[in-house]
């Protein structure tokens, strides 16, 4: 800059005059401390006692560290470079604030100025939490989308279905929490969705949580959330939890049944202060979600063995939807198995488009122990496998196309004994068809079946151990 314009600035300066240059730098806003080239305050605002808690009398004088703790102003006298929007703690208060190097006509670095860009960061503290929300709610609908396509499409005519799509628009217009009761695979998840989606909260977030696929020590975690250090393992920036995702719209608390004792009581003041704790914070988060939850148990079998708190059971169970299985709608086979297939060409391009009747007539006649995700299990299976455009009956697995003759004369005994016993025998049948569907993947069963896979090596052993007991009994 040559003398002229040198002399043209410092002739505008001084027609500001005093009192506005003044104005300029001694602010309520900013709170600006202004450092000599040797780190030493040279100017203080004379709100700094009631912003900052520092005195500005006996602040000027002093090295700015001495005044200032934790400060990093001196260190901008060493590169020249400005700093802007750092947090700093000043006056019992979390401050955002800029640091600026100041250089005279010539370019030397005579100080720097310290100033606060917000001394009330509430706001801006309000705007990251809504920031964050929205990342992890997009970061979650990103890796859910592709299993959430068609999924506000409940499929069939049958008397069941009608009976499932009444109740469903029916509990869409309350908030009450419902509870969606049915055997592993009849499609739950998508009865939930239907519901979020024919409700008023259809542009607001659809979050799921499986409970049977979290192990107990992070439930509390993913549910609820963490802040930073609450853990070793802990994300640097925390985590926010499943309930805080699903502010606005509806969570879906899939096999219920499963959690935990100690999340179960949790839970049951979350919905009845509508306020979450995260893991290792101190601040207490409201949410507004509308609950729904999903069980393939007996929870009043569950109550009874104490494994399920009686005041949750009935907080949860205003609004009861029991989903119907593939045995109860046959006539429903043949439009879900196409309408699954046709979902599948996405995934299978080369497949086939197609059902023939004579494999349309087999699947109607076959029990399907695992439901709806059976069925699109061998859905998958014979399109793959299937040489023409239309699957045939010589796609399907071998206990569809004989009849599945064993099974349905088992089903047509009549049961007898107490309630338990019947149940541990229905299941033990329904978890060997399942597993002789799939070859005895144990894996592909757990899924079909819906639970965990070491759920089913626990089913699997107590059933071998009352088996052994049988057998040495005299």
């Amino acid at each position: 800059m040559d003398d002229t314009k040198i002399e043209e600035h410092k002739a505008k300066l001084r027609s500001l005059g005093e009192e506005y240059i003044y104005a300029l730098i001694d602010n309520p806003y900013e709170c600006p401390i202004v450092i000599g080239p040797d780190g030493v305050i040279v100017f203080i605002s004379r709100y700094s006692e009631k912003l900052l808690g520092i005195d500005a009398d006996a602040a000027v004088g002093k090295h700015v560290t001495e005044v200032v703790q934790g400060t990093h102003l001196h260190e901008i006298l060493k590169d020249g470079k400005a700093r802007i929007g750092d947090m700093l703690y000043i006056g019992g208060r979390q401050q955002l604030i800029s640091r600026i190097p100041l250089k005279d006509f010539e370019g030397r670095l005579i100080g720097a100025v310290g100033k606060g860009m917000l001394n009330e960061v509430t706001r801006l503290w309000d705007l990251q939490k809504k920031v964050e929300l929205l990342d992890g709610q997009l970061r979650y609908y990103q890796n859910q989308v592709s299993q959430l396509k068609g999924g506000n499409v409940i499929i069939g005519q049958s008397a069941p279905i009608l009976d499932i799509k009444e109740k469903c628009l029916l509990a869409a217009k309350t908030t009450s929490t419902i509870l969606i009761t049915g055997e592993s695979g009849t499609g739950k998840e998508v009865i939930a969705y239907f519901i979020h989606q024919s409700s008023q909260r259809a542009d607001q977030p659809f979050i799921k949580v499986n409970c049977a696929s979290i192990p107990p020590e992070l439930f509390e975690s993913e549910l609820f959330g963490y802040e930073h250090g609450a853990f070793t393992g802990a994300r640097s920036k925390g985590k926010m939890g499943k309930f805080e995702m699903a502010h606005g719209g509806t969570i879906l608390l899939d096999e219920i049944g499963e959690l935990p004792l100690s999340m179960q009581a949790k839970l049951l003041r979350v919905l009845q202060e509508r306020t979450v704790d995260r893991l290792g914070g101190t601040k207490t988060i409201p949410v507004d979600f509308r609950l729904i939850a999903a069980t393939n148990r007996d929870l009043s079998e569950l109550i009874k063995e104490d494994k399920f708190r009686i005041d949750l059971y009935f907080r949860i169970n205003v609004f009861n939807i029991q989903a119907p299985s593939l045995r109860q709608m046959p006539e429903d086979i043949p439009l879900i198995a196409n309408y699954l297939l046709s979902q599948l060409k996405s995934e299978i391009s080369w497949g086939p488009s197609g059902i023939s009747d004579e494999a349309l007539e087999l699947m109607q006649r076959y029990s399907w122990p695992g439901n709806v995700r059976e069925l699109r299990n061998v859905m998958e299976k014979a399109s793959i496998i299937a040489r023409g455009n239309m699957i045939m009956p010589e796609d399907l697995p071998e206990q569809i196309r004989h009849g599945d003759d064993e099974g349905q004369g088992q089903n047509d005994t009549p049961l007898v004994g107490n309630l338990k016993q019947i149940l541990e025998e229905t299941e033990k049948k329904v978890i060997e068809d399942v597993l002789r569907s799939v070859q005895g993947n144990k894996s592909k069963a757990a899924d079909i079946l819906g639970i965990h896979r070491t759920s089913l090596y626990d089913k699997l052993n107590k059933a071998k151990t009352a088996a052994t007991g049988d057998m040495e009994r005299p």
